[in-house]
């Protein structure tokens, strides 16, 4: 009888240390200009992300995610989101298949709100996949912040991250896509209030 405890315990430990190590990707990439000196920018606008996933609204909801964050963080001088989108709309700036905007038609809308820094992403990846018996979000995107001025980068971000999958044995869980995105856009903050300020 103690060899079969034994042996469902290992089991369950096993299962257990499977799932943690299969619960997330690899942790944020972040590059910060050495020469960028962030006091400069006084008024930083957030642009809609791109988007390059399945997901229709994952641009829309990985962007309202990142602009949450930094809110909370307090580090930049943020233009009020709508003002920038009437501003982008009014300069004919739209999103290209690639997720990307016009420099020009940017700059004139950055112009149009006072802003001298723009941040600018595109999600990558937003989905459920299979891993093993479960399934699990899987969820990336990039991000920046260029210089209106010159188009430089500022700081570039990319993360790439798997939620938890369900392990009905030992009581995983399944992390949301709200979740996930929540840890990846304050992971991304993190590390640019700890290399960049």
């Amino acid at each position: 009888m103690n060899t079969s405890r034994t042996r469902i315990t290992a089991l369950v430990v096993a299962m257990a240390f499977t799932l943690a190590g299969c619960s997330s990707g690899g942790g944020a990439r972040m590059f910060v200009n050495s020469e960028a000196d962030m006091s400069f920018y006084t008024r930083v606008a957030v642009a809609p992300f791109g988007n390059l996933s399945q997901e229709p609204y994952a641009g829309e909801r990985v962007g309202r995610a990142f602009m949450t964050e930094l809110v909370i963080s307090g580090r930049l001088p943020l233009v009020e989101d709508g003002a920038f989108r009437k501003a982008l709309s009014q300069a004919g700036a739209t999103l290209d298949p690639q997720g990307q905007y016009d420099g020009e038609k940017v700059k004139v809308a950055a112009a149009a709100v006072g802003a001298n820094g723009v941040i600018r992403g595109v999600v990558t990846d937003y989905s459920m996949q299979r891993f093993g018996s479960s399934d699990a979000p899987v969820m990336g995107f990039d991000v920046e912040m260029v210089d209106v001025a010159t188009g430089t980068t500022v700081w570039r971000g990319s993360i790439t991250r798997r939620g938890k999958g369900r392990m009905p044995i030992v009581g995983g869980g399944t992390s949301t896509f709200g979740l996930l995105l929540q840890e990846c856009c304050k992971e991304i903050v993190d590390r640019l209030e700890k290399e960049a300020f």
